[in-house]
C-alpha cells in the first residue's frame, strides 16, 4: 500500500513539473509577423524608376499601444549639393548628424512644426546634429542650395521596416492583436490597413503624385 502511495506522489510531482516547464511565463506576450508587398505607381505626369519603391516605409501601430522605440544615432551627409540618404526613418528621440562632405558651405534646416531646426552655416569637414523629439514627417532643406531636399520620418513605434526594391516587406516581432498598418512613400499620400491580427496582407499601392527627392538616386539603387 505504501508503495502505491509513493508511486502516486512521484507521478503527481512529475505531472506538476511538466506543467511548470511547458506553461508560458506570466506576462509573456506572443508575437507574429506581417508580410506583403507595396507598389509605387506613376500618377499623372510622373514616372517611377525600378526599385524606387524601396524609399518607402511600412510601420505598425498596435491598438493596445506599444513600448517606446529605442532612440538611435543616424547620419545624413551633405554631398555633391544633395542629401545622402535623402529618405530616412528613425525612432522618436533619435539624433541625426548632418556632416558636410562637400567643399562648400551648407545651412541645413527644417520648418516642420515642433521638429523644426536651423543648424546655421558650417563648412567642409564640419558636422551639426539635431535630436527629433516628436513623431512626424520632417522636411529638410538647405538655405544655400534650394534644390537640396530630404525626408526624415520620425516614428513613435519600434515596428517598422523598409520594403526591398521589389516592394516586398516582412515586419517581424509584431505583438498579437489589432492595429493599423501604415504605408508611406515620399512621392505620394500614405495609405493604411486596419488589421484584426498580424499576418499576410494584400498588396498595397501608393500613387506617385510628386517628383523624386533626388532624380535617379534612391534606396533601390
Amino acid at each position: 500500500m505504501r508503495s502505491i502511495r509513493a508511486l502516486a506522489c512521484v507521478a503527481g510531482g512529475l505531472f506538476m513539473l511538466a506543467l511548470q516547464v511547458h506553461a508560458a511565463p506570466e506576462g509573456a506576450k506572443s508575437t507574429a509577423n506581417i508580410e506583403g508587398r507595396l507598389e509605387l505607381a506613376a500618377g499623372g505626369g510622373q514616372t517611377v524608376e525600378k526599385g524606387e519603391v524601396a524609399d518607402g516605409v511600412v510601420y505598425f501601430l498596435p491598438k493596445a499601444g506599444t513600448t517606446p522605440p529605442r532612440p538611435g544615432r543616424f547620419s545624413v551627409d551633405t554631398r555633391s549639393k544633395g542629401f545622402s540618404p535623402a529618405v530616412l526613418a528613425v525612432p522618436v528621440g533619435s539624433t541625426v548628424a548632418f556632416p558636410n562632405s562637400d567643399t562648400i558651405l551648407h545651412n541645413v534646416f527644417s520648418r516642420s512644426g515642433s521638429n523644426g531646426f536651423d543648424l546655421g552655416f558650417y563648412g567642409p569637414g564640419q558636422a551639426r546634429q539635431h535630436t527629433f523629439g516628436r513623431a512626424g514627417l520632417v522636411l529638410v532643406n538647405c538655405s544655400v542650395h534650394q534644390s537640396m531636399r530630404a525626408n526624415i520620418l520620425v516614428l513613435a513605434t519600434p515596428h517598422y521596416v523598409r520594403p526591398d526594391r521589389n516592394g516586398r516587406f516582412r515586419l517581424e516581432g509584431v505583438p498579437q492583436g489589432p492595429g493599423t498598418l501604415v504605408f508611406w512613400h515620399p512621392r505620394g499620400a500614405p495609405t493604411s490597413l486596419q488589421l484584426d491580427a498580424p499576418g499576410p496582407v494584400p498588396k498595397q499601392r501608393i500613387v506617385a503624385t510628386k517628383p523624386p527627392l533626388v532624380a535617379g538616386q534612391h534606396e533601390g539603387h
